[in-house]
Formats: structure tokens, sequence, C-alpha cells
């Protein structure tokens, strides 16, 4: 289990019944979404640099609990899969991360369902814990508090919970131990009904919580950072510039860089770059078996200088164009 398999892409998996252990690493920040059982996940690369990510995974009766470790900064959006509940827990963290117009403080537990997935900034590298769950088996949980006369509401809102220095550190020591355990151990049943209760009753003690609790639900200012992606995504060929942004949603250039810099942490025309550049790799990595070349995939994308363009392209991804298109198709 600890062996590092070969890069770009490396995948280990023990499975025992009721329960599949399983480790990757990747130099592409495609397949590490991919990577991550049962999601439907976008990424592109925020902050400049080669990517390296790795995910470790646990899947016990139900339970899913993932530790995802990224040098660089992300925007994230997606979904879980159906019926699931999701908790993300930073573990470890440098610079600021950004959730549905809030900055996420240090100590927190962001939970959403799966059609409630916000985009996400993450941080310039981070090491995060997710636990995915049925909404069902929670609700269950909460019911069994209410019949013994201790109301619980189940937490199905999109939500940040702020937590004290103490129960944060006392869940971490939780999560990195449950990441720790011995594979043989979980080959067992009662080894797994320790886990999956202990995740269970965890969640819900925490989730109960109302003081403090930021409900991240639906803004102006997000749906204009989803207005603005969809339409630099359904124009690839018209290079859209900040101006152009304000004439079609109409909104004034200050909203709008104030808009992106509360969301984000960035600024439009940086945002705007990055997701055209973010598309240009991933069809040179499409094309890389045939006869597109890089100035075809760029020029389509709306860049006009090559020069400049290779620029940009080195500087976020740590490498030229014409390198991710000769590496072979993955």
């Amino acid at each position: 289990m600890n062996a590092r398999q070969p890069l770009p892409f490396s995948a280990r998996a023990i499975a025992h019944e009721s329960c599949v252990i399983r480790r990757f690493e990747s130099d592409d920040v495609d397949e590490h979404a991919r990577s991550m059982e049962g999601w439907n996940l976008h990424f592109d690369q925020l902050s400049p640099g080669p990517f390296h990510g790795s995910l470790q995974e646990i899947r016990v009766d139900g339970v899913q609990l993932l530790r995802e470790r990224v040098n660089r900064a992300l925007l994230k959006r997606g979904a879980a899969w159906r019926g699931a509940l999701s908790f993300s827990i930073p573990l470890e963290v440098e610079g600021a991360g950004y959730c549905g117009g809030a900055a996420m403080p240090e100590r927190m537990l962001l939970v959403s369902d799966a059609d409630s997935l916000p985009e996400l900034r993450t941080p310039d590298s981070h090491d995060i814990a997710v636990l995915a769950l049925s909404k069902q088996s929670l609700d269950a949980l909460a019911s069994l508090d209410e019949h013994a006369g201790e109301p619980r509401a189940a937490a199905h809102s999109l939500r940040l919970v702020p937590l004290a220095s103490a129960r944060y550190d006392a869940l971490k020591t939780f999560l990195l131990t449950s990441f720790d355990a011995d594979s043989t151990a979980l080959a067992y049943p009662e080894a797994r009904k320790a886990l999956h209760d202990a995740v269970m009753l965890e969640l819900a003690d925490i989730t109960s919580a109302e003081d403090g609790v930021v409900r991240l639900d639906e803004t102006a200012r997000r749906r204009l950072v989803e207005r603005v992606r969809e339409l630099v995504m359904s124009r690839p060929d018209a290079p859209l510039t900040v101006l152009d942004i304000c004439r079609t949603v109409g909104t004034s250039r200050r909203k709008l860089q104030y808009c992106f810099e509360e969301m984000l942490g960035t600024h439009p025309a940086y945002y705007l770059r990055v997701l055209r550049l973010n598309a240009v790799r991933r069809e040179l990595a499409r094309h890389a078996s045939d006869t597109a070349s890089v100035s075809d995939i760029a020029f389509r994308w709306g860049f006009c200088h090559l020069s400049r363009f290779a620029t940009h392209y080195r500087q976020l991804f740590g490498e030229l164009p014409s390198a991710t298109l000769k590496r072979p198709p993955r």
C-alpha cells in the first residue's frame, strides 16, 4: 500500500467485502478529478506551476472517506454521487480558499449535498479530508435522537460550520488515524463497523450545531460568476474581454472586480485567461495522436499572439504547449 507507482497516473486498490481502499497519484489535474470514485467533477488549475495531486480513499459500508492532497490552487465544481451528503475538513492548507462567496475560515466544516456543491476556489495548496454518506443514513441517526427527546435537524443545506480549536484538533486526529488504519484490519467486519459508526457519530454531533453557522445560499454574486463562466465556455472562438463581460451581463467594471475578489480571490481578467488556458490544455491532450497543431487550438480559443500565449501557458502549467501536445493521450 505504501509503494508509490510510476507517474503520471497510478492507482492501488485493496478490496474486501463492504470495504475498498485505494490510492492515486497524478500529475494531470483532469485525471485527478476523475479519480474521485462516484463523483462528477471538473477542475481548472488557477495558480501557476506543475500540478501534482494524490488521493486516498476508504469506502466502508456506505461511508466514503477521501484524503486529497494538491499543490496548486484549483477552481472546483461538479457533483457528488446521488443522494450523498459531503463534509469537507481542511487538514493543512496554504493560502486562502473561497466557497460560494465566502472566505473559508481556517477551522471549519463545509457541508453540502449532491445537488448543491458550490464552486470552490481552493487554497494555494491543500490537504483536506472529504467524507460522504447518504442523507438517509444521517437522517436515520437524527430520528433516533428525536425519539429520545433530543430534537436534531438534518443538515442538508449548504453551510460552513466553524469548529472550536479543541473539536477541530480531535476531529483531525481521528481522521488522520483513520487514513493510517491497517488495511488488513479493515478486512474484519468488526473493524469496519467501528470505523463506520465512529464517522457517523462524529458527523451527526458536529452538524447538529447551529452557533456560528454560515449558510451559503444562492446570491447575485454567485450567479454573476456562473454567468461569466457560461459565457466563456460557450464562445471559445470569441475571446471575451472584461468590457465584453460587463456589457453582456449588464454590470459595471468595478462591481465585476469586487464580485470576483469576494467570490474567488482573483480578478476577472485573470479568471478569463485561466479558463481558456485550461480549455486549450485539454484539447492539446485530446489531440496528441492526430495532426492538430498548437496554433490551431490556441487560435480557436481566442489567443491571437502565439508567443504571449506560450508564455502564459508555461507560467500556468510549467511546460510549453508543444510538450502537452507531444505527450501520449491519457
